[in-house]
């Protein structure tokens, strides 16, 4: 079976070749690889066509600058292969992607197959998620998949990952998924094909296994900013309506979207105004149960959010907000004092403000040394991925 690479290129010189080896070395060897090239100044045309030279599996289209949408879409347009695959040309892909996603294709009767994709920003690494289980998904389990795709209420993130990177697909579902997608949507163009596809398909398959890797650098999509994504948006929006509305509305795709839009309201927030939309970490306790002077420990991100929450609570005093590697500096006009302050405040309870549990679990042990294990509370934060709040 003959699959379809597609990779569109736009002054990735750096990084083109790692990108281009990545597929060209695949373990599966029936494949053609369809470069795009959306009109390069770097010198990135130049290897695409020693490439295409040196391998007859490669193919090169030069476009004038159109942006990425209608470059994969040329791509699309000439691929001959049953499956399409996209990599950017900035990033790189495991040795055994295409063998190991056409074997979760079941002989070649599912429509897409859902990978996973890990990013690396240096030596930072994080893989993304689906919260639709692994397993193949037919006809009659579909439904059970739009109720969610782009947005999972329940665990508050898409169940879906929108990355159009992250998809084997068949060729015709492709097509007809990108044929009419607004050529001026350059926030959430991978999502407004991915979810058509998605719509579309009678068969999908989901795995968790990592086979992608996205590349963070300074010149990616990732960094820029978008004077127009409010209008960008707007586009988005009204072209996700217009695909959602001959669905049942039993499926809340409408309701998803609105939800899937808060990651542009925040990119755009930080864009055009400077201003931060950090994650709200909710407490993980319901505020009726916290009565009493309290001492919150941690000045970080979720004590942030956490003394924010607090001091609106008419039945809790703040007495302390204390941090080890914070004390001495000023958070909101509040001085953090030192963990010393354990030795003479007048206190109900301390709440420690970290995510991570086994971190909670070190500062308990260090805390109940001093005072009582039973003034000391710590709940995993709740985090909801469409909540935000306005950091100054």
């Amino acid at each position: 079976m003959l699959i379809s690479v597609i990779v569109p290129v736009y002054n990735t010189k750096e990084y083109l070749s790692f990108c281009l080896e990545s597929i060209l070395n695949q373990t599966y060897k029936n494949i053609e690889v369809i470069v795009v090239d959306d009109g390069s100044e770097d010198g990135s045309l130049e290897i695409c066509m020693e490439y295409a030279d040196r391998d007859s599996r490669v193919t090169v289209i030069k476009n004038a600058h159109q942006g990425v949408v209608l470059a994969r879409r040329s791509g699309a347009d000439k691929a001959k292969g049953e499956y399409c695959i996209f990599v950017d040309s900035d990033d790189w892909i495991a040795e055994n992607l295409i063998e190991s996603v056409l074997a979760l294709t079941d002989e070649g009767s599912a429509d897409i197959v859902n990978f996973n994709i890990r990013t690396v920003e240096g030596s930072k690494e994080t893989e993304w998620l689906y919260t639709v289980p692994e397993g193949v998904y037919g006809p009659q389990d579909m439904e059970g998949v739009y109720g969610r795709m782009m947005f999972d209420f329940e665990n508050g993130r898409p169940g879906i990952i929108q990355s159009l990177c992250s998809k084997l697909i068949k060729t015709k579902i492709l097509r007809a998924s990108m044929e009419a997608v607004d050529g001026r949507i350059t926030m959430g163009e991978d999502a407004a094909i991915v979810y058509k596809a998605m719509l579309l398909a009678k068969k999908a398959a989901v795995t968790n296994r990592c086979f992608y890797f996205y590349r963070v650098h300074s010149g990616s999509m990732y960094h820029s900013k978008d004077e127009n994504i409010f209008f960008e948006m707007s586009c988005f929006q009204k072209y996700m309506q217009s695909i959602f509305s001959d669905y049942s509305k039993k499926y809340k795709l409408d309701e998803q979207l609105k939800f899937y839009l808060m990651s542009f309201i925040r990119k755009g927030v930080e864009d055009l105004y400077g201003l931060k939309l950090r994650d709200l970490y909710r407490i993980p306790f319901r505020t009726s149960d916290l009565k009493g002077k309290f001492i919150l420990y941690g000045a970080g991100s979720v004590g942030k959010s956490y003394y924010r929450q607090l001091i609106q609570i008419d039945s809790v005093k703040l007495v302390s907000w204390m941090d080890q590697g914070l004390a001495g500096r000023q958070i909101y006009g509040r001085e953090i004092e030192s963990p010393t302050v354990l030795s003479y405040a007048e206190f109900d309870m301390v709440l420690i403000a970290v995510k991570d549990g086994k971190i909670a679990e070190e500062i308990r042990k260090q805390l109940s040394v001093q005072i009582p294990d039973k003034k000391i509370l710590w709940g995993a934060p709740k985090i909801n991925w469409w909540e935000r709040e306005l950091d100054i």
